[in-house]
């Protein structure tokens, strides 16, 4: 194959150049300067991409399109990354991160069989430029949906006080990982670390390297390379298991606009309609948690991959290096979200059963991933189970058709049972492709046993922060591709989609507008039931005999159910306009306010003027939720990115565990330290030099940060610290010296 022309080539480059352009302009409107933006971005490209990029061909056996090997180059960076900066962190020199960029393009030059790694392979399969398009396009989606995250958290106060509770806990441990390594929690003493946790690290790096805070890291730039190239990933894998370059665009639209099913008028509550969930858990990708959960981006991008080379190896088309960057890539799984390996276990598990044990290469990666599961449990979990149990139907007691209606309240099972159906009903419709699967390859055995295992773990375990749901969303690119794999006649489905659209928005309008409270069960099912009809009489009309042509009818039906989810992200996307008419683009002010006057200015005040090594003592523990006060404070260590003695005491190890022994949410668990917490606190309420003394000689406080608002503080107590700094109703006190 010959050489792309330059006018091909340039209008190839003409829409990634034009998103990227977008890209700076939004984050520009949300108080990003865009030299951040750029030195953020130059980071991104030469210490991730293009090291990443290298390793990728080396191992993978060579260039290919060059879009694909910087998109999976992104992710072999990103481990790379991690993996030197743990090292660099742990020896005290976290800039030493660079040595992975820089040796890695310093090897590849100076040896001569590496060099052709570095260059673009001429006669390599390249899209056409309208599919470049078309996943510019899809990339793009992602950065118009972060505006709804950006309007509502803001960079500083008061924009930045109503933020959920994960974004501080997410910060928090950013700056652990930039100034200590082996990480622990920092909000309070004594407790490890026990979470799959490599995003904090790569957070870290970046901000060593860029300069740039963390909390514009957090908020605006790290999520945003992974979203944009999370798309571009699906399709390159459903080329791989399907062929072609076009069932890859759909696989990947599907991942992130094929939705669960809404024939209702009435809206969710405020909660869910914030976090951008469905009304059945349908595992969406585009929600509030891409941004408010880290670990679940970075662990979606990273796993992608794993199964592009997977498919290789499972065709035989692999040898000793694609097995070393399946190794490699796993193991940036393991430490990035652990949650994705009894997934691909399962799956591979499926596909040795149906092969009948005689799969070699699915035997040895089912090996790989069971040890892969073992170390994650014993070197990141402490084999502890974080909160997660056995706890059937969990999901649909929380979710947001059950709590909204109040069907879910009193827990009667058959009740549950409805709202599960129904979920399962909705399920069908987003991923019914899969009923045409024929003799399907092994790559989409394994994918398909992913998503059944995706579907159980939801509806079967629970935990008290909803995280069963990360199961589903886990394992929805993978039935989506299995999904488009059992589509055809692609005209016909596009058609059938936008009358499935407008259908569907028919039975909403013909629907109750106000939210049935405490309503039978018709209330529920009934629109249900309506649309069911339409597709029963549909197929009918279709299978006709004036109108009969073979299979048309079911892809007439397909495309119908199709359109009925792709209405749910029509409205979403229609909603984040109607919410920033009404309450404005940006810096929108929310509440109740969880984060007060001064605490980034104060905590950057704190983190400047002491060491790393330093421990400071607050009087902030309380952050309202629901009327009560849970241990979820975590803001005070997240602006400071110091150790705290206690701040908050929930999302630890020992809460989860404290919780099920006193069968109540983590949240509201009292702190199990008494005696830490008492001693915490006489120094604020009652301040005398026996308190200073305990608190610095025994706990070896150094500081005290003050949050005015969150508890009585005694006048007395600039008589035993030393005042330092005020910021709002923040004040940063220094302990003298025994």
């Amino acid at each position: 194959m010959s050489a792309a022309p330059k006018g091909a080539l340039s209008g190839r480059l003409a829409g990634p150049a034009l998103l990227l352009a977008a890209a700076v302009a939004v984050l520009w409107f949300y108080r990003v300067p865009p030299l951040s933006t750029a030195l953020f971005g130059l980071y991104v490209a030469l210490g991730i991409a293009l090291p990443g990029t290298l390793w990728w061909r080396l191992l993978r056996g060579g260039p290919s399109w060059f879009g694909g090997d910087v998109a999976a180059g992104l992710v072999v960076g990103y481990i790379g990354e991690v993996f030197c900066y743990v090292l660099a962190r742990l020896i005290g020199a976290p800039l030493l991160v660079l040595v992975f960029p820089l040796g890695t393009v310093a090897l590849f030059a100076a040896a001569p069989g590496l060099r052709r790694h570095l260059r673009r392979d001429p006669h390599a399969e390249r899209p056409p430029a309208l599919w470049v398009w078309a996943m510019t396009a899809l990339s793009g989606i992602t950065l118009v949906w972060s505006v709804k995250f950006f309007r509502v958290y803001g960079l500083s106060y008061p924009a930045n006080a109503s933020p959920d509770t994960d974004s501080p806990f997410h910060l928090a441990l950013v700056g652990e990982a930039k100034h200590h390594m082996p990480m622990t929690i920092p909000w309070i003493q004594g407790e490890p670390l026990l979470y799959h946790w490599f995003v904090y690290p790569e957070m870290a790096a970046t901000s060593w390297v860029t300069g740039i805070e963390p909390n514009v890291l957090l908020l605006r730039l790290s999520m945003l390379p992974m979203l944009m190239a999370f798309p571009v990933l699906v399709a390159l894998l459903a080329r791989r298991v399907i062929g072609g370059w076009w069932p890859g665009v759909a696989a990947s639209a599907m991942t992130l606009l094929v939705l669960a099913p809404n024939p209702y008028q009435w809206q969710l509550n405020a909660f869910y309609r914030d976090l951008a969930f469905s009304g059945f858990d349908d595992g969406a990708y585009l929600r509030q948690t891409a941004w408010t959960g880290p670990t679940q981006t970075f662990g979606a991008l990273l796993f992608v991959p794993v199964l592009l080379v997977l498919a290789d190896l499972l065709q035989g088309a692999g040898g000793r290096r694609q097995w070393l960057l399946f190794a490699v890539l796993l193991a940036g799984v393991t430490g990035g979200k652990a949650t994705y390996l009894p997934l691909l276990a399962a799956g591979l598990a499926l596909l040795v059963l149906v092969k009948r044990f005689r799969h070699r290469a699915a035997l040895v990666a089912l090996g790989v991933t069971v040890a892969a599961i073992v170390a994650a449990q014993v070197l990141l979990f402490g084999s502890s189970s974080q909160g997660t149990r056995l706890a059937p139907l969990t999901d649909v007691v929380t979710g947001g058709i059950g709590v909204t209606t109040g069907f879910s309240t009193d827990r009667v099972p058959w009740k549950l049972l409805v709202l599960a159906g129904l979920t399962v009903l909705c399920w069908a419709a987003m991923w019914a492709g899969i009923g045409r699967l024929r003799r399907p390859s092994p790559a989409l055995i394994v994918m398909l046993g992913i998503g059944i295992a995706g579907a159980a773990a939801t509806m079967l375990l629970g935990q008290d922060g909803d995280s069963q749901r990360y199961f589903l969303e886990s394992a929805r690119p993978y039935l989506c591709i299995a999904a488009v794999a059992g589509l055809s006649r692609w005209r016909v489905l596009t058609v059938s989609a936008v009358a499935g659209v407008i259908i569907i928005q028919v039975v909403q309008s013909l629907g109750r507008d106000s939210i049935p409270r405490n309503g039978s069960v018709w209330d529920l099912v009934l629109p249900y039931a309506a649309l069911a009809l339409v597709l029963g009489l549909a197929y009918g009309v279709t299978t006709c005999p004036p109108l009969r042509d073979g299979h048309v009818g079911h892809f007439v039906i397909l495309g119908l159910v199709l359109g009925f989810g792709v209405n749910t992200s029509v409205q979403h996307f229609v909603l984040i306009a109607a919410e920033s008419r009404q309450s404005g683009l940006r810096d929108v002010v929310r509440s109740p306010r969880y984060i007060s006057q001064g605490t980034l200015e104060a905590g950057r005040w704190l983190r400047d003027h002491s060491s790393p090594a330093d421990l400071v003592a607050t009087n902030a523990h309380c952050l309202p939720f629901d009327g009560r006060c849970s241990n979820l404070h975590f803001s005070m260590t997240a602006y400071s990115e110091r150790r705290m003695l206690v701040e908050g005491w929930g999302f630890s190890t020992t809460a989860h565990e404290r919780a099920d022994e006193l069968g109540m949410w983590s949240g509201a668990v009292p702190y199990w330290k008494p005696e830490v917490l008492a001693a915490n606190d006489a120094v604020f309420a009652d301040p005398s030099p026996e308190n200073v003394d305990v608190l610095r000689n025994r706990y070896r406080v150094r500081w005290l940060f003050v949050d005015e608002t969150q508890s009585s503080v005694s006048p007395r107590l600039a008589t035993f610290a030393k005042f330092r700094f005020r910021s709002g109703v923040c004040v940063v006190y220094e302990l003298p010296r025994s």
